[in-house]
């Protein structure tokens, strides 16, 4: 390849690039919001109020990167605008994965190899659209990827050793995902051992590796630790062990009951990993070069065996550490290949004569083609619609001292009254008969009015037989309240049980309703404690609907 057409590919691969920053803010502002995003949110609008995550706010993940976005946080305040200021948070995150795929690649194959990885690593629709998301995720990725470029640069030494460790401690600072990487990363080092040209180890070489190993653990110690000791000086290490580690495992967790059939992918796995890594070995001339593609590959391919063969729960967030890996051994391929043709030259001839930005402009195509044809992934569509209505909502009819009931935090800005996060953990712990469903009785203790609608029935059985007995659907939400049929056996009369104390108003389609409440007039909102009530009505029944007091001073009512 002639200078100047190296340096024209140079440019186009930066432009994409660039392309692919600017598509990313615009899907930053019009992709649709994960149930994960609110719930990463909702921790960091706790911590900024002076709640502790854990004891206050349940969570289930590691607290480091809840922790460091809160001063953003704090900048924003209780507004709608911080969901995308939270996403645009994650855009330079985005930027040193790719700078770290630029250059692990570069390390292992070239610096061309290593700038169209990054460049289709950007724009794989999985990776793309995972990591424009608010979440832990994006964080543990960018330390992982620092950490194994640490590690692959030439003259490691124990201090190179020592800062890659503080990299994985702040990765498992951000989520317990840590300890599979770090059995990758062990079981990659070793298979680099066996398969190098020379396995003989010196005495001198085994004492080196000795000290990096005790320097690389003596950094992966230092987040942990500190974050233990504050925990533990707040009172609040029981939660946060609860939270973070007894929560998430138990028996018959997700694919647990398949374990014996998944545990074979591994060996099956180890045996191709060990194929190609020979392939590899045979097309790696130079003997470091060799040792850090086998490192690599290794890491890479175990982690994800390992995430299909042994973890109960597979979400697409878990594949964000593999994806970059996978593209820097995927595209040396593809600048390579050639389309099959019949031809009397030499293979040569017709790579020579073929263009040699043909196969990545195919790729790329493919990449873009696969985001805009995702239905709801098209930047034209606005998916934040719903989520920022819902929060409008919820900001017009509750106060910062108001409970609500949502099932992982989806309405960010008030505390929760179900103490768990209703994801399938947690759904799974209940079901299991592990964790009691006492939603009910804590909207009863916090008087909580407005509700999630849950269209898709992931509150427990209880607690949804609750909320759809106890509040009325409006707008995007529910509220305290319920449908007042007539009562058939006595004329113009209606009787109803109230199992949530509250204010509530007695209303048709044409405003309040007249008549007698529990025996005395009914003049409008009124508080009514748990128990039997009677209305009498004066006029004819046109639909009547008990409604939450406040909701309908705001305007909200379900004849609208």
């Amino acid at each position: 390849m002639s200078e100047q057409s190296s340096r024209n590919e140079r440019i186009a691969a930066y432009a994409v690039l660039f392309l692919t920053l600017l598509l990313r803010v615009a899907y930053i502002f019009r992709y649709r919001f994960d149930s994960d995003e609110p719930q990463h949110l909702h921790v960091v609008w706790g911590w900024a109020h002076g709640l502790v995550q854990y004891r206050d706010v349940f969570d289930n993940h590691t607290p480091l990167f809840h922790l460091l976005c809160v001063p953003l946080y704090k900048m924003f305040g209780d507004n709608l605008n911080v969901l995308f200021a939270m996403r645009l948070a994650m855009l330079p995150l985005f930027i040193i994965v790719l700078w770290c795929v630029f250059l692990i690649g570069r390390e292992i194959y070239s610096s061309r190899v290593g700038l169209w990885a990054a460049v289709f690593t950007g724009l794989f629709p999985l990776f793309f659209f995972c990591s424009v998301e608010f979440r832990t995720d994006n964080l543990w990725t960018v330390f992982w990827l620092l950490a194994v470029a640490v590690l692959i640069k030439r003259n490691l030494n124990a201090a190179k050793c020592f800062g890659a460790g503080l990299l994985l401690g702040a990765a498992l600072g951000v989520s317990m995902k840590t300890t599979l990487l770090l059995v990758s990363l062990g079981a990659g080092a070793l298979a680099t051992i066996i398969l190098s040209p020379g396995r003989y180890i010196s005495a001198g070489a085994f004492k080196r590796l000795c000290t990096y190993a005790v320097s690389l653990l003596a950094g992966l110690c230092a987040v942990p630790v500190t974050l233990i000791f504050f925990f533990y000086s707040i009172g609040d290490l029981g939660p946060l062990f609860y939270g973070t580690v007894t929560h998430n495992i138990f028996p018959g967790l997700g694919l647990w009951h398949k374990f014996y059939a998944r545990v074979l992918i591994f060996p099956v796995s180890l045996a191709i990993l060990y194929w190609f890594a020979r392939i590899i070995g045979k097309n790696t001339a130079h003997e470091g070069q060799h040792s850090r593609r086998i490192f690599v590959f290794f890491i890479c391919g175990i982690y994800f065996s390992a995430l299909k063969a042994f973890w109960p729960v597979l979400e697409w967030q878990h594949y964000l550490p593999f994806y970059p890996l996978l593209f820097i051994f995927l595209t040396p391929a593809v600048l390579q290949l050639v389309p099959p043709r019949i031809s009397p030259q030499p293979v040569a001839e017709q790579v020579r004569h073929f263009p040699g930005w043909a196969f990545p402009a195919l790729v790329l195509f493919l990449e873009v083609s696969f985001i805009f044809g995702n239905g709801e992934g098209a930047p034209w569509h606005d998916g934040t619609r719903s989520q920022i209505q819902l929060l409008r909502e919820v900001l017009q009819l509750t106060e910062p001292g108001d409970f609500v009931a949502d099932l992982k935090g989806e309405m960010i800005f008030r505390q929760r009254s179900p103490y768990y996060i209703l994801e399938k953990i947690t759904r799974a712990r209940i079901k299991h008969g592990l964790l009691a469903d006492d939603i009910p009785e804590r909207l009863i203790a916090t008087r909580t009015c407005v509700a999630a609608l849950d269209s898709n029935d992931r509150f427990p059985e209880r607690a949804g037989a609750f909320i759809r007995a106890n509040y009325i659907p409006v707008g995007s939400l529910r509220v305290a309240g319920k449908l007042l049929p007539l009562d058939t056996e006595k004329n113009n009369s209606i009787s109803f049980d109230i199992e949530l104390p509250a204010s509530y108003v007695a209303i048709n389609k044409n405003g309040h309703v007249s008549g007698q409440l529990d025996g005395t007039p009914y003049t409008g909102a009124r508080f009514l404690q748990a128990g039997h009530h009677e209305l009498h009505l004066s006029k004819p029944y046109h639909g009547c609907v008990l409604l939450w007091e406040r909701a309908y001073e705001r305007g909200y009512s379900p004849f609208i």
